[in-house]
């Protein structure tokens, strides 16, 4: 309750002061207001039916979500709020004369941690986003939410992630002081993680457990060719859950088990759950390399409080993390080298995993169009070494670039994200080209991925396991082409496709081809008309296909491989877009920056409505 008030308060004094400034502002000083609205309406299809009872789609309901977001700036003060909401509709029915609410919008009564919510009926609002910031040559000052990252995010990385609907932002202060040529970073707060989702369902929505975070950081620029910073970061955890939120738990069946964590609440120890400390160091040219380092040390002084997939004894270990990398440039040659262990680093968002974000988004060195539900666990591991080398060749400089990578991994964490429960080896070559050539544009990537388990005589594995678990392969492509046809029309087409192989599991998977493809008729920046098509045979999809069902017998209960829709975007003027959607796509898992994403299927229909002014 203090926390949303400190918010409504914070936000009424940005409105008024922003007002006030605005009217009492010195005539040299320029002052400026914007704001965006983004509607979205979704009308979700389902196949389901209650038994017994007549053929009508009484799981079908209507979702209303809206952004909207102000910006005042009057001199060096800039005032910003974000206001969303969600309603949902069609939502209740009748059961032997009982109204039944079948989706619910907000956390359950008797949670921890409920949400504060004084919305009638199946809807709910909140003042997600709320700053004033100050801004001058020396120092720059946020109250309210700001976004922050130390180094290359090992230590501390909170962004907003728009492509996968993540937003994560440190409510308090965060202060950055540069005298002559050092900057000095403050940051410390409350952790806000963003309730109303823009483009994913809103179901179940959980109060926000306000875990804190404080970091400094300092960095020093032009010694030479080398620029140097040190930081240090601490955290404190609010909670900690023996299940995960509904709806995730099916996803990722046993991961709260396999971390151990506890039943019930806590309140924020006087003791931090984790320290980071850590250095960077990047030389400029130095032997015609740029060269980039960074050191990270964790230290957890709750204990096993802070839980740990590695067993009792890592519980008690500190852990660390380390990255380098190299760019050189020989000629019409770009070399890329990059190496990477940690060790233990990921505990410090271990209990954020039901929360679906990250506090510390290390580099990662995968090709994230590539992760798979099984893959994806090595972008979490809390044991992993590896390195990663590109050669590009400008080889017609500005217009024709191929590539050549190869990415070799050892990721030795056994914890329930893993489905062979096994070391792997992971080795990952892929080649590509860039071709721009005026308006025309090609991206093409392939690559296969091996995840070598070989050998495990040492490790104690499920009854009747083989001596061998063999390799997962996964042999994927993916284009990009963009071409003219004249005047302001242009074709835009994006293609993916893979064949995943699995090796030996518990239980185990079958193989499967999936692939996405989208082709776009555009008319300059004003019109645009897409279809979409997925097609997938993994049977952990969690979704079924909309489009010719019994075309594909030979699938049995799962006859549905193919999805279809279509997508019409229309720009009136250059600040304003209305897009409207009408079919299905896929579930899966989808990354971007280091952060990955179990994303649900979809079919219905979809309108949004996006302005500025």
């Amino acid at each position: 309750m203090l926390t949303r008030l400190y918010l409504a308060g914070l936000a009424a004094v940005t409105a008024v002061s922003g007002a006030a400034y605005a009217q009492d502002a010195p005539e040299d000083e320029s002052v400026s207001a914007s704001f965006t609205n983004d509607l979205e309406v979704r009308y979700w299809q389902k196949d389901q039916r209650l038994p017994g009872y007549p053929d009508r789609p009484v799981f079908n309901y209507v979702e209303q979500v809206n952004r909207f977001t102000a910006s005042t700036t009057a001199g060096a003060w800039t005032f910003d709020a974000q206001v969303d909401e969600v309603a949902l509709f069609a939502n209740r029915y009748r059961l032997d004369g009982v109204l039944i609410a079948e989706n619910p919008l907000v956390g359950q009564p008797g949670e921890p941690f409920p949400i504060l919510n004084v919305m009638p009926g199946d809807s709910y609002a909140n003042l997600e986003k709320v700053r004033a910031t100050y801004e001058s040559e020396k120092l720059s000052l946020t109250l309210g939410d700001a976004y922050v990252a130390f180094g290359r995010g090992m230590a501390l990385n909170l962004n907003r992630n728009v492509d996968i609907d993540l937003d994560t932002s440190v409510q308090g202060v965060k202060g950055v002081w540069r005298p002559g040529a050092w900057d000095v970073t403050f940051v410390g707060g409350q952790l806000n993680r963003q309730q109303v989702f823009q483009d994913n369902p809103n179901l179940d929505i959980p109060g926000d457990k306000r875990h804190s975070v404080f970091g400094l950081r300092g960095e020093r620029f032009g010694l030479g060719p080398a620029n140097l910073g040190a930081h240090v970061v601490s955290y404190n955890f609010v909670t900690q859950f023996d299940d995960l939120p509904r709806g995730v738990a099916e996803s990722r069946p046993g991961l709260a088990a396999g971390y151990g964590w506890e039943a019930g609440a806590r309140e924020l120890a006087t003791t931090p759950d984790a320290i980071v400390g850590g250095a960077t160091a990047e030389l400029i040219g130095v032997g015609g390399i740029d060269w980039y380092a960074e050191g990270d040390v964790f230290g957890f002084p709750a204990g096993t409080d802070l839980p740990s997939p590695l067993g009792d004894d890592a519980e008690r270990d500190l852990g660390y993390a380390a990255y380098v990398s190299a760019v050189a440039y020989p000629g019409k040659f770009v070399v890329l080298i990059e190496g990477k262990r940690y060790y233990h680093a990921e505990r410090v968002s271990a209990l954020l995993t039901p929360e679906l974000y990250e506090v510390a988004i290390a580099p990662t060195l995968e090709y994230e169009r590539a992760v798979t539900e099984d893959s994806g666990a090595a972008l979490n591991s809390n044991d992993m070494t590896g390195g990663f080398i590109q050669v590009d060749w400008a080889a017609i400089p500005g217009t024709f670039v191929p590539y050549v990578s190869t990415a070799v991994f050892r990721d030795s964490d056994v914890g329930p994200l893993n489905f062979s429960d096994a070391p792997e080896t992971i080795v990952h070559p892929l080649m590509g080209f860039e071709l721009l050539n005026g308006e025309t544009a090609v991206l093409f990537n392939m690559g296969r991925r091996m995840d070598i388990r070989g050998s495990t005589d040492e490790i104690e594995l499920w009854e009747g396991a083989p001596d061998d678990l063999g390799t997962d392969i996964q042999t994927h492509a993916d284009v990009i082409i963009q071409v003219p046809l004249g005047g302001p029309y242009y074709l835009n087409a994006n293609l993916a496709a893979e064949h995943y192989q699995w090796g030996v599991n518990e239980f185990q998977q079958e193989d499967y081809v999936e692939s996405e493809t989208s082709v776009t008729l555009g008319w300059g920046s004003r019109v645009a008309f897409t279809w979409f098509t997925d097609y997938t045979t993994n049977p952990l999809v969690t979704s079924a296909g909309n489009l010719f069902p019994s075309a594909f017998p030979e699938f049995g209960d799962r006859e549905k491989p193919l999805y279809g829709a279509a997508e019409l975007q229309v720009k009136p003027t250059p600040a304003w877009t209305i897009k409207a959607f009408y079919g299905g796509y896929k579930a899966g898992i989808r990354c971007s920056g280091g952060q990955c994403r179990q994303l649900p299927g979809f079919e219905g229909a979809r309108m949004s409505v996006t302005g500025s002014f």
